[in-house]
């Protein structure tokens, strides 16, 4: 158990030394007391490394989830005790977390309360992979403050961190909620299909032309046509999972972020009675997954989006969305996870998606650039903010420009503030569809 000097027993140190100059100057006489001090000193970190509190008996208790959400945060407590009689006040800790794990927070510094040590770790992971924590360093003083004795409890306590499943599950039950009130709310898709739904009794509020004229007659009363939104329709959702969807956004990778976003929609359309399967492409197709129907068919999206990872290549929208459209023969609503820059980089990628959007109907979803938003808005301190400022304009035109373009060319577009990407693709999606536009 290593033993090493506190910064008091340094300072100590330092001022001994400078008093021993002093009195080697100004007072030789005395120099014989100086050994004898620094003997003294010696002798006292010597018995407080002795008497220190021992860490033979310690243990450390702390049991997170085995899997974990990116992005969201979950409250873990621990514990640290003593089971020898010699116990400190004051311990210091630091986790061996993974790098996955490194925005996590808790307590450093722990104060003894009721024969234990207690803290909290608030757990977070900021992208999805395998991560641990492998160890727990504690360290404590001695009872003069003059040394610290250190220890290592090993834990190798493995955790998941996957795509924030809890989240998605939480927002799904809020869609599907019937008192909710707030937000969007997913109800059966009467009067705007056409799809015959039932027969219902007519009155003054209804559109005189759904009049049932033949039901009316056998019935002697009027009745009048029901319909729905057709069922059945196939959703693909195509990501991009280049260099670009690799890159932080609000402190989570962009890819991570439109994950999520499909996991919700695609909850919503298997609910809704939709069939959705996913594709993927960065230089090259490399993930095509057959249609799944059904809302057992979730746990199969699950696994097909969570091993989706980003790629260091650069993305080739022109092959990428060319095997998409061989191999994808019904019409569909495609919606397509990717990003651009600036108008060379979409040119390729807008000349694809035209070809597409002839035969499917295609979202294109897009994450806003709040960064480029922020240096625009911020006031100009110094002639380097004039600069970005001015760049950040730049981008911004252009990439207003391609988005246009897209829209012109009949292709929907979406593109909102990060964390509401999620709820407003579902939103989309039921507008498109109460639109009987699928």
């Amino acid at each position: 158990m290593p033993i090493y000097p506190t910064p008091r027993l340094l300072i100590i140190l330092a001022l001994s030394v400078l008093v021993a100059l002093g009195v080697g100057i100004f007072a030789p006489g005395l120099w014989v007391c100086v050994p004898l001090v620094a003997a003294l000193l010696f002798v006292a970190a010597l018995l407080d490394g002795m008497f220190a509190p021992v860490g033979e008996g310690l243990t450390f208790t702390l049991k997170p989830p085995a899997v974990l959400g990116v992005g969201r945060a979950v409250d873990v407590p621990f514990e640290a005790r003593f089971t020898k009689w010699r116990q400190p006040g004051i311990i210091e800790l630091r986790l061996g977390l993974h790098r996955l794990l490194l925005v996590s927070i808790y307590e450093h510094r722990l104060v003894r309360q009721e024969g234990a040590f207690h803290g909290t770790l608030n757990l977070k992971a900021m992208a999805r992979g395998r991560s641990d924590i492998d160890a727990a360093h504690i360290r404590w003083q001695g009872f003069l403050g003059l040394v610290y004795v250190q220890t290592r409890i090993p834990l190798d306590i493995e955790i998941v961190v996957t795509p924030d499943l809890q989240g998605v599950e939480q927002d799904a039950a809020d869609l599907f909620s019937l008192d909710n009130i707030y937000g969007v709310r997913v109800q059966n898709q009467l009067y705007n299909g056409s799809e015959y739904h039932a027969l219902r009794e007519y009155d003054a509020s209804q559109d005189h032309r759904r009049i049932d004229w033949r039901s009316s007659a056998r019935h002697m009363k009027l009745f009048s046509r029901e319909y729905q939104a057709e069922r059945n329709h196939h959703i693909v959702l195509a990501y991009d999972t280049g260099r670009l969807m690799g890159e932080p956004l609000g402190g989570l990778k962009r890819l991570d972020r439109t994950i999520y976003a499909g996991l919700l929609l695609g909850y919503t359309a298997l609910k809704i009675g939709d069939n959705v399967r996913t594709f993927a492409f960065a230089s090259k197709p490399y993930h095509n997954a057959p249609s799944i129907s059904g809302t057992n068919g979730f746990n199969t999206l699950k696994y097909q989006l969570s091993a989706l990872e980003d790629s260091p290549e650069e993305s080739n929208h022109t092959l990428a969305l060319a095997d998409l459209n061989a191999k994808v023969a019904r019409r569909s609503l495609i919606i397509l996870f990717s990003d651009f820059i600036d108008e060379i980089s979409a040119d390729l990628m807008i000349e694809s998606l035209n070809r597409l959007s002839k035969k499917h109907l295609v979202l294109f979803v897009a994450c806003r650039d709040e960064v480029v938003e922020d240096l625009m808005a911020k006031t100009p301190a110094q002639a380097e903010d004039v600069t970005r400022a001015v760049f950040a304009r730049r981008l911004a035109s252009q990439r207003e420009r391609v988005l246009t373009q897209l829209r012109r060319q009949g292709i929907e577009v979406l593109e909102t503030p990060t964390e509401q990407m999620a709820t407003a693709i579902v939103s989309k999606y039921l507008a498109l569809k109460r639109a009987d536009r699928l």
